[in-house]
């Protein structure tokens, strides 16, 4: 059709319906079957048509035309959304920047127009995505508060909005659905205003953004459960990290209440089509990552109950657990200054909160109750990640189950029981270690290897504090159990630490920066667990003593030619140097014993 300006309104509309109809079958669907040689084909075709579209309504654009306005502009802003959004998704910029900053200017004045109003929030919902693509989040902030104030303002005026279909079907009525396209540009905001929180390295208000997005996307019914429940779940970690077990626990429980309903719904459609497999599959996936959000949420637990704990204060006055003592600046109301109120109304998730509490531990029994709620949740995990599948998710599994062991040992105090705890760790860790190939998994066997060195060290302690706690002489059989438990931790670390040597073992000059505290803190255990060494005979004594003058004397190399290791691992390195000084005697008297003998 040829546009003039002498076309009527209801020809200027049915031509913009028809075109924006071919633009968005374009970008809605065949875009999806496009070639992999040219994957923006079906986009360039759509901007071929939005650049004639632009040119025919600014043909138009004069005062004695019959359209009205605002209707106008929110059409021709439309059509420059849209070719901004191609712009930026084909990487033209500069181009796009340009496009939506025309469409800026052109819908301002309006802004809080019903027509206008759902148009200008994505426009600069995507001059904030497309500044954070530059990173430059800063900028990309002032746009995505500038779609969160229209917003607020737009609704202060209690009208109802009009999108752009309304406008093009010449429809005088509005309804719920228009609505609702304002509150999802809306929740898209937030949503973009979380992530450049995050980028500004303002964790605390993006986590809280990120919370009132997962709870607008319920309140809207505008959410893909698998999604939505890992989202949550994943956020459930950044509040346990912030020891806001309160906050964790309600988002983990809300998780797992959306994936059993979605399940729910999912095998009352259960087939033997592929397309049903796939949504199983990925459902069985999913809950598995839940199960170990969960796991870490009990591991978080008992650890900050850990430390608690064993903090120097002698008051334990801290016991706060919903994050209300944090601060935040809350110049945009998003929580309305409660960070406790981070909830979700919209659902009932009593079945899961009843399960777990979320205060610290104080007693055995406490941290019972939590290690079984993690074992369990482990052995959710452990259905899905298998070792000759998943491996790298496997060995974190074990790893995170011998480190439930060892927070409950911490509160057990019958010695024995807690021996045998730290037992049940070896077991797990030395299966696993054997099953695994150093070769492709490296890195989990050094962690591997560490641990082990560490728990055979926890136990040896115990057994040398019941030595020395009794009067009687030690019988042959607990000495040969000190020995041995040294052994294998000296032989565990052993291993550790040639796995970080050259093929001629020399241990590098320069070690990697996340390797220095490990390989010192190696060392340093293997010098003092060859002290601990029980030997009758002075020549086994003094290989004892030189083993462990000879790890000290390693640390005291490292430190001194690596500043970094030096300050970072500042007192053992200090006990080090103390030790080099005073062995070499020891060493000698047993020389001079051994030659005398």
């Amino acid at each position: 059709m040829k546009v003039t300006s002498e076309m009527t309104e209801k020809e200027i509309y049915n031509d913009f319906k028809e075109n924006y109809g071919k633009v968005r079958k374009l970008l809605d669907e065949d875009s999806k079957n496009d070639p992999e040689n040219e994957p923006y084909l079906s986009k360039y075709k759509a901007k071929e048509i939005l650049m004639n579209m632009y040119v025919n309504l600014k043909k138009i654009s004069n005062p004695d035309s019959n359209l009205c306005g605002v209707k106008f502009d929110a059409m021709l802003g439309t059509v420059l959304l849209n070719i901004g959004i191609i712009d930026m998704e084909t990487e033209e910029l500069t181009s796009s920047e340009r496009v939506l900053s025309e469409a800026v200017e052109l819908l301002t004045a309006n802004s809080t127009k019903p027509e206008i109003v759902i148009t200008l929030i994505n426009i600069y919902n995507n001059l904030g995505i497309l500044w954070s693509n530059r990173d430059e989040p800063g900028k990309a902030k002032v746009f995505l508060l500038s779609a969160k104030e229209l917003y607020e303002s737009f609704k202060c005026t209690l009208q109802m909005p009009m999108p752009i279909e309304n406008i093009i079907n010449n429809a005088g009525e509005t309804d719920v659905g228009d609505f609702i396209l304002l509150e999802k540009a809306y929740t898209l905001t937030l949503y973009y205003l979380a992530q450049v929180f995050g980028s500004l390295k303002e964790n605390l208000k993006s986590a809280i953004y990120c919370h009132v997005t997962l709870r607008r996307q319920l309140q809207y019914a505008d959410y893909e459960p698998i999604d939505w429940a890992l989202n949550s779940a994943t956020l459930s970690q950044f509040f346990a990290e912030q020891n806001g077990f309160f906050q964790s626990r309600h988002h983990l429980s809300a998780a797992s209440t959306i994936l059993d309903n979605y399940e729910e719904k999912l095998m009352a459609l259960e087939s033997n089509d592929d397309a049903f497999l796939a949504k199983l599959e990925t459902f069985k996936h999913r809950s598995a990552d839940v199960a170990r959000c969960w796991a870490k949420y009990c591991l978080l637990l008992m650890t900050a109950s850990k430390a608690r704990l064993m903090s120097d204060s002698e008051i334990l006055t801290d016991a706060i657990t919903d994050m209300s003592n944090l601060q935040i600046e809350d110049h945009e109301n998003i929580c309305g200054g409660d960070i406790k109120s981070l909830v979700f109304p919209d659902i009932d998730v009593s079945k899961y909160e009843n399960k777990i509490g979320d205060k610290f531990l104080l007693t055995y029994q406490d941290a019972r109750d939590v290690f079984l709620s993690c074992q369990n949740w482990l052995n959710k995990a452990k259905e899905y990640y298998k070792l000759d599948s998943l491996a790298s998710d496997y060995i974190e599994l074990i790893q995170d189950s011998s480190q439930s062991y060892s927070y409950l040992a911490f509160f057990e105090e019958d010695d024995e029981r807690r021996a045998k705890m730290h037992k049940r760790r070896i077991d797990m860790l030395e299966e696993l270690v054997k099953e695994i190939n150093p070769t492709y998994y490296l890195q989990y066997c050094r962690q591997l290897w560490f641990e082990l060195g560490e728990v055979y060290s926890d136990i040896l302690n115990i057994k040398l504090d019941k030595l020395n706690k009794t009067k009687e002489k030690p019988s042959p059989h607990a000495l040969k159990k000190i020995n041995m438990l040294c052994e294998k931790s000296i032989e565990n670390y052993d291993q550790f630490l040639n796995s970080v040597k050259d093929k001629n073992g020399i241990m590098p000059i320069k070690l990697d920066f996340d390797l220095i505290r490990p390989v010192i803190s190696a060392y340093a255990f293997i010098g003092r667990n060859s002290m601990k060494r029980i030997a009758l005979d002075k020549s086994v004594q003094l290989v004892h003593v030189k083993k462990s003058y000879d790890c000290y004397q390693s640390v005291v190399d490292i430190c001194t030619s690596n500043e970094d290791a030096a300050v970072m691992m500042k007192e053992e390195y200090s006990l080090c140097q103390e030790m080099v000084n005073i062995l070499p005697i020891k060493i000698k008297r047993l020389e001079n014993e051994v030659i005398n003998s």
